[in-house]
């Protein structure tokens, strides 16, 4: 006999840090919804049991029949005290009492059944400190079964004298108790857990159906075993012991086949699962005509979260993104291990890409470790309409997701045609060293900024000046991903200056200067072979000045690269803004002002009006910047 949800917490009390504004009504501890469901079945239970209880005491029975029940509700009570968990979970059940329920329903009638089996689960329940309404629930539900079961005995008659006329109509009313257990307890299970009731009703009949059936055939041998001689029921050990261990034995099988398919530490499914649910999908598309997306997921500086704060903390946030992408309506995510994720989605690209914005700005919104918000890098290809194998679909969305990585970072990318070239597996092995040698690089710099703590995060904030000022002058999205990049690396070059210079609390000496004016060049040769131009020349010619005066090449006007001259602009002003070792830190007023001085000089004008007009859009015009 299947059960209610058999953990309390799957409609227990609401958790004690949720604030009381924003906490569900619930009645006698249970969500409304679930309260109205439960009080329902008790409310049908409780006249069946007193009118089962009516019928006994108006017609007491023989001492013979008080003698069997009392032998056959010890049995279904042995049975409710020793059930058999259907899931790993342990939050279903099922015991071998409607066995003996079933033949009592048809042998003796609905009137004993119904106490018999409310009776066995209610006694098997009380002692274990189980909580009220699951104990009301699963009482009600039991006596509503029992009394399902007794049905074909009502239709057909007060007397079975034949073996075939009993076994038909016992195997009828154990139908009827089947359907009347799974559909009462399904919609406790749906309520409680926020599924759809279908899915649960079908899940309950695929995995309790068996098990049901051969109890069915139990029941019909039980009731003609009693009918012929009640001695005979003693033989009824051997198949009940062989179905205790059928079901224990299904149980590990289920969970054998789910651990072969699970990650163990997310709970998503493993590269296995994943391999058969893109094929099964691709099946289901062709069949259907509806498109799916595969969305490629990987964790941004995974292996720095891991060596700075340790395995753990690297787990908790593999956990934090796995519940996020489980989350997803109509989707299934998976993972392959590492920092690799992925999620099959029941949609075009376009709301694929949507989900995976929604899950980078949660990601964002709190700091999960010192070093800053989370952020992903995801690549997102949709079949057919990339592809028309499982190969080509991995091929077109990993490429969309190196794609992704190599352009700074924390963003999705949907693959176009325009991306194909990065989609042969000799391109793509080029590309995973590019990338490699792009985090070596960017590791490098954060080095270097972090050598200077007055310069922490410099990089990263001439980055984000870079791209505003790009925008603010209509480059294409190509371009201010490149400024953003080289916003990143303009500084890798000073890996080649020593403490003394980079941490002087005064002004450089002139030949301290000259050693610092040689960091454009270090910097540019370190790029070199990366595969990020014209970045490597923006590097190299970001000191110098729209005059002619600057370094290394001398160069003057539009001779420098726009680039270049961006970079410019954007150091000067957070170098202005930010304390340094021999100076507090200026205003943003103070530092716009000193580029106006300089503009037509050191700066390009149009470059300084453009940074005015991105701090515009961005701040007030009193707010401190730094």
């Amino acid at each position: 006999m299947l059960r209610g949800p058999a953990r309390e917490d799957r409609y227990g009390p609401v958790p004690t840090d949720m604030s009381v504004a924003a906490a569900p009504r619930l009645i006698a501890g249970l969500p409304v919804r679930l309260a109205v469901y439960v009080a329902s079945v008790v409310a049908v239970a409780a006249p069946l049991l007193a009118a089962s209880f009516g019928r006994i005491a108006s017609k007491p029975p023989t001492s013979g029949t008080a003698a069997a029940l009392g032998l056959f509700l010890a049995l279904a009570l042995v049975a409710e005290l020793m059930p058999v968990p259907m899931d790993a979970d342990g939050t279903s059940e099922v015991s071998i009492t409607n066995v003996f329920t079933v033949a009592v329903a048809v042998v003796f009638g609905w009137e004993y059944a119904v106490p018999l089996a409310a009776v066995a689960v209610g006694a098997s329940m009380i002692p274990t400190g189980r909580s009220a309404p699951r104990i009301a629930f699963n009482v009600g539900m039991y006596a509503i079964s029992a009394f399902a079961a007794a049905v074909p005995a009502l239709v057909a008659g007060p007397r079975l004298h034949h073996p075939f006329e009993l076994t038909l109509v016992v195997l009828a009313g154990g139908a009827c108790n089947l359907l009347a257990n799974v559909f009462l307890v399904s919609g406790a299970f749906s309520l409680a857990e926020g599924r759809r009731y279908r899915s649960v009703l079908v899940e309950g009949l695929r995995h309790g159906g068996a098990a049901f059936a051969i109890m069915s055939f139990l029941a019909a041998l039980t009731a003609n075993l009693w009918v012929t001689d009640a001695w005979l029921l003693i033989l009824l050990a051997g198949p009940l012991l062989t179905l205790t261990l059928y079901q224990h034995s299904a149980l590990r099988s289920r969970i054998a086949l789910r651990d072969a398919r699970t990650d163990n530490l997310t709970g998503l499914g493993n590269h296995r699962a994943y391999q058969e649910a893109l094929r099964e999908r691709i099946a289901e598309s062709d069949r259907t005509g509806e498109p799916f997306s595969l969305c490629l997921v990987d964790l941004d500086d995974f292996k720095q979260i891991n060596d700075s704060f340790g395995h753990p903390a690297g787990d908790e946030l593999l956990v934090r993104l796995s519940r996020m992408l489980a989350g997803v309506d109509r989707g299934q995510a998976f993972r392959f291990g590492g920092d690799e994720l992925a999620l099959l989605v029941s949609s075009d690209e376009l709301s694929a890409y949507r989900e995976i914005e929604r899950i980078q700005h949660e990601l964002g919104i709190e700091p999960a470790t010192p070093l800053g918000p989370t952020t992903i890098s995801v690549g997102i290809a949709t079949y057919p309409a990339h592809a028309r194998t499982v190969e080509e679909l991995q091929r077109t969305a990993d490429g969309a997701l190196l794609w992704a990585k190599a352009h700074g970072k924390n963003r999705s990318c949907l693959y176009s045609d325009r991306l194909a070239q990065v989609l042969t597996p000799r391109d793509l092995e080029r590309e995973a060293e590019r990338s490699a040698r792009l985090r070596a690089a960017k590791n490098l710099v954060r080095f270097v900024d972090a050598r200077d703590p007055s310069t922490a995060s410099h990089s990263q904030f001439v980055s984000s000046l870079a791209a505003g000022i790009g925008a603010e002058l209509g480059l294409d999205e190509d371009a201010i991903d490149h400024l953003r990049l080289a916003g990143l690396l303009h500084d890798i070059g000073k890996i080649g200056l020593p403490d003394t210079i980079l941490r002087a609390p005064r002004r450089l000496t002139g030949d301290e200067a000259g050693i610092v004016q040689r960091h454009p060049e270090l910097g540019s040769s370190l790029l070199e072979g990366i595969g990020v131009e014209p970045i490597g020349e923006w590097v190299l010619r970001h000191h110098e000045h729209w005059d002619g005066s600057g370094y290394p090449g001398g160069l003057a006007g539009d001779e420098i690269p726009l680039g270049a001259r961006i970079i410019l602009v954007a150091d000067a002003f957070e170098a202005i803004t930010s304390d340094r070792p021999y100076r507090l830190a200026q205003s943003p007023e103070v530092a716009l002002e000193e580029l106006r001085r300089n503009a037509g000089t050191q700066f390009d004008p149009d470059v300084v009006a453009a940074l005015e007009r991105h701090l515009a859009s961005v701040m007030r015009p009193t707010e401190a910047l730094a």
